[in-house]
């Protein structure tokens, strides 16, 4: 039976440095087969030696030896290429697959004639959400760019809306209908009318919906006109036209609500043009 040993050694003379010694016995026939002593710097430099040499000997064999190919995960050049292109071709082709069938299902959506009538922004479905990780915040560069070109878009849009109405011919919704001073300048125009003057179109085209809205305080409705815009009243009373009728700039689609004294009936008018929103009272205001 062999057996190893390390031992120290010390000496009273101050010019002989401590050693330590690796002793290889065979107990059996109790004799020494080999004996190593050193001192401690040398025996860490030994230790560091043998250490570096197997990690270099096993990176020449990984490296240049058929044996990687047995290490977990390695993969060839020709396969992960091929790898890499069937991921892409998978992902076209899911994302092609659920386009489809978004599409699928808003075709059966419109066809479907027992469904409730509600705003059609609640039936778009994103196919490709983002993950929380596709996400990035804003750097205070982007917020500085972004905030530059919402101020440069508001000025275009005060100053070319009645540009982008080139070719349209906008009839107010009443002949004694009022612009509120303080929604001149906006987006969703209030207009004032007379409790007994009808609500007209304010130009040809087609009725996307009809629906009562709490929140908008009365029936509303949507009409897209042509060259991409299209309009929305609120706030109205009963309904003369229902979705899908085709109307006429000037026809009357709806009656407003009972006034509040000389005020008359407050109705919102918006309209948009590509799904930019324009400022109603630059339109029909004038």
């Amino acid at each position: 039976m062999w057996s190893g040993m390390i031992s120290g050694q010390s000496t009273m003379m101050k010019k002989r440095a401590r050693r330590f010694s690796l002793n290889l016995n065979d107990d059996s026939r109790l004799r020494r087969i080999a004996s190593v002593s050193m001192p401690l710097w040398q025996w860490i430099l030994a230790v560091i030696a043998l250490g570096g040499a197997g990690l270099l000997m096993s990176g020449v064999i990984v490296g240049l030896t058929p044996l990687r190919k047995l290490l977990p995960g390695f993969m060839e050049e020709s396969t992960r290429a091929l790898t890499e292109e069937n991921i892409m071709r998978l992902d076209s082709l899911q994302a092609a697959y659920e386009k489809d069938r978004a599409y699928v299902e808003n075709i059966l959506t419109v066809f479907d004639t027992d469904r409730q009538s509600t705003d059609s922004a609640s039936l778009v479905v994103n196919p490709r959400p983002l993950t929380a990780d596709s996400v990035m915040s804003r750097t205070p560069e982007e917020e500085k760019f972004i905030k530059m070109m919402e101020q440069r878009e508001k000025y275009n849009l005060s100053i070319l809306a009645p540009l982008a109405a080139e070719g349209m011919l906008f009839n107010p919704p009443s002949d004694e209908c009022v612009f509120t001073a303080a929604t001149r300048k906006s987006t969703a125009a209030e207009i004032i009318i007379p409790s007994d003057s009808p609500v007209g179109a304010i130009a040809d085209g087609m009725v996307l919906d009809t629906f009562f809205s709490p929140s908008d305080g009365g029936n509303v409705i949507i009409i897209q006109h042509g060259n991409g815009f299209a309009s929305r009243i609120s706030r109205l009373g009963n309904m003369l036209v229902s979705r899908g009728d085709y109307v006429q700039a000037g026809q009357i689609i709806a009656f407003p609500q009972s006034g509040h004294g000389r005020d008359g009936s407050r109705l919102m008018i918006e309209i948009w043009r590509n799904s930019d929103p324009l400022i109603p009272f630059e339109l029909i205001g004038h």
